[in-house]
C-alpha cells in the first residue's frame, strides 16, 4: 500500500508542478509609415531549414517556396536576405509600411529542431509638425493648434499660463482619417481677453508615446502695442540596431521655416546631465566640436544631425536641436538608444523604450514555472492528503476486521442453536446471494 501511495504522490507531483522549459522569444517593433522596416529573426543554423513567415494564420514568406502562396498583401513587399539565411538570420523586410500591416508575426524555424519567435508590430506616422496661431473662422478670435497625416490618432491638451479653467476654454477637437488611414487632428479654444502677458500651450502625444509635441503661443502688451511670439519642443524616441545600419539620421523637425535661424546640435547622457556642444551655425559662421569630427555631420539644408557608426554605448543619449531668432524659438529631443544585438539563445527581447514614463514593457510566454512556495505548498498538502489516506485505509481493515468477527459470532450462534437437519438450509440463507432473493 504504501509503495501505491508513493506512485500516486509521484504522479500528483508530476502534474501539477509544471516543468521549466524554453520559452519563445518575443520582440516588439515599431515601424514608420511608408518606410521599409526589419522583422528579426535570430536562429543558430544546422542545415536545410525550413523558414516560414506568418502573421496570425496568413502565410507572409517561404523558403523554400510552397504550394501554398503568400497573402496578396505582401507580395513583393515581404522578403527574407537568403546570404543571411546560412548565418542564422531570417529577418523579414517588410518595404513601404502602412497600417494594415501591425499585428502578430511568427517566424518558424523548421529543421533538426523547431522553433519559433514571435514579433508584435506596430505602424507608426510620426508627428513632423504642430501649427499654433490665431483664426477668427468662426466669428470671433480663437486660437488653433494643428498637425497632419498623424497615425494612430494622437492625443492632444490644452492649458494657459497663467492658469485658465477648462471650461472658460471650451476645447473643440476634430480627428478626421484620409483614405490612407493617417489623421488630421484640429483643436481650437476661445481665445481670453483682458490679460496683458498671456500663454497658450497645446501639447499633443502620439499613441505609443514615441513623441511629446510642445507648442505655445505668447501675447504681450507693451505701452499698449500688443507683441506675440512663440515656441515649440519635441521629445522624441529612436532606436537603432547597430547591426542593421551604419548611419543614423537624427532629423529636426519645426513648425516653421528652418531659415534665418541660428542652429545648435548638443548631446547630453541624461536629460538631467550638462549637454554637450556638438554643432552651431549661423548666418556667417559653422563650427563642428572637435570631439565630435569624424563622428558626426550636420545637413545644411535641412539641419539633420548624422551619426557615423553609432556602434558605441557613448553614442546612447539626448541629443538636442536647437532653432531660434528674436521671435521664435524651438527645441527638438531625440532620445536614442543602441540596442545590443541578442544572442539567439535569448528569451525575449523586448524593444520599448527604455525609460518607465514611456514604457510598454510586456512579457509573453508560452509556460511559466511556479514559484517555489506554491511547490512547497502542493508537496506539504500532498504529505497530508497521502496520511489520510493511510488513516482511512488503516481504518477500514479496522472496520473490516471488527466487522468479519461480529459477522463471525452472529454465524456461530446460528448453528450452536439450529438443529442438524436445519444447519445446511440455515447455512444456505446466510451466503444466498440477496439480489435473487425475489426471483
Amino acid at each position: 500500500m504504501a509503495a501505491v501511495i508513493q506512485v500516486c504522490v509521484c504522479f500528483l507531483l508530476i502534474g501539477v508542478i509544471p516543468v521549466k522549459s524554453g520559452r519563445t522569444p518575443v520582440v516588439r517593433v515599431t515601424c514608420t509609415f511608408h518606410e521599409d522596416c526589419l522583422l528579426p529573426c535570430i536562429f543558430t543554423p544546422d542545415g536545410g531549414e525550413e523558414i516560414r513567415w506568418f502573421r496570425q494564420d496568413v502565410l507572409v514568406y517561404s523558403d523554400p517556396k510552397t504550394r501554398d502562396q503568400p497573402s496578396e498583401l505582401f507580395l513583393g513587399r515581404a522578403s527574407v536576405s537568403t546570404q543571411q539565411l546560412t548565418q542564422g538570420n531570417a529577418s523579414l523586410l517588410l518595404q513601404r509600411c502602412v497600417p494594415r500591416d501591425r499585428g502578430s508575426y511568427s517566424c518558424r524555424i523548421k529543421g533538426k529542431q523547431e522553433r519559433e519567435t514571435l514579433v508584435i508590430v506596430k505602424v507608426e506616422a510620426r508627428i513632423h509638425s504642430v501649427n499654433l496661431d490665431f483664426t477668427r473662422l468662426s466669428g470671433f478670435e480663437e486660437v488653433k493648434c494643428s498637425t497632419l497625416d498623424v497615425y494612430p490618432a494622437p492625443h492632444l491638451s490644452w492649458s494657459t499660463e497663467p492658469p485658465t479653467p477648462l471650461d472658460k476654454l471650451s476645447p473643440i477637437t476634430r480627428k478626421i482619417p484620409n483614405k490612407q488611414g493617417l489623421y488630421a487632428v484640429e483643436s481650437k479654444v476661445r481665445k481670453q481677453e483682458h490679460h496683458s502677458n498671456f500663454t497658450y500651450i497645446c501639447t499633443i502625444n502620439s499613441t505609443y508615446f514615441t513623441q511629446t509635441w510642445r507648442t505655445s503661443l505668447t501675447e504681450t502688451v507693451i505701452s499698449g502695442e500688443t507683441f506675440t511670439s512663440r515656441s515649440c519642443s519635441s521629445l522624441a524616441w529612436m532606436e537603432i540596431n547597430p547591426a542593421e545600419m551604419k548611419n543614423l539620421t537624427i532629423p529636426c523637425q519645426a513648425p516653421w521655416d528652418k531659415q534665418n535661424f541660428t542652429l545648435a546640435w548638443t548631446f547630453s547622457l541624461h536629460r538631467t546631465s550638462k549637454p554637450m556642444v556638438i554643432y552651431t551655425s549661423n548666418s556667417t559662421a559653422q563650427l563642428m566640436s572637435s570631439q565630435w569630427k569624424g563622428r558626426a555631420e550636420v545637413d545644411v539644408k535641412d539641419g539633420s544631425l548624422r551619426l557615423l557608426n553609432p556602434e558605441s554605448k557613448e553614442n546612447t543619449g539626448f541629443y538636442t536641436c536647437i532653432l531660434s531668432n528674436l521671435q521664435k524659438t524651438h527645441e527638438g529631443h531625440t532620445a536614442v538608444q543602441i540596442i545590443p544585438h541578442q544572442p539567439a539563445h535569448e528569451s525575449t527581447v523586448d524593444h520599448s523604450p527604455p525609460f518607465k514614463i514611456y514604457s510598454e514593457r510586456k512579457e509573453v510566454k508560452t509556460e511559466k514555472s511556479a514559484p517555489w512556495w506554491v511547490a512547497a505548498v502542493v508537496i506539504a498538502s500532498l504529505v497530508v492528503i497521502a496520511a489520510l489516506l493511510v488513516g482511512i485505509v488503516k481504518l477500514q481493515d479496522d472496520c473490516t476486521r471488527s466487522n468479519n468477527t461480529e459477522r463471525a459470532r452472529d454465524s456461530l450462534q446460528v448453528k450452536v442453536t439450529a438443529e442438524a437437519s436445519d444447519a445446511v438450509t440455515e447455512g444456505s440463507h446466510l451466503t444466498a446471494d440477496p439480489t435473487n432473493e425475489h426471483k
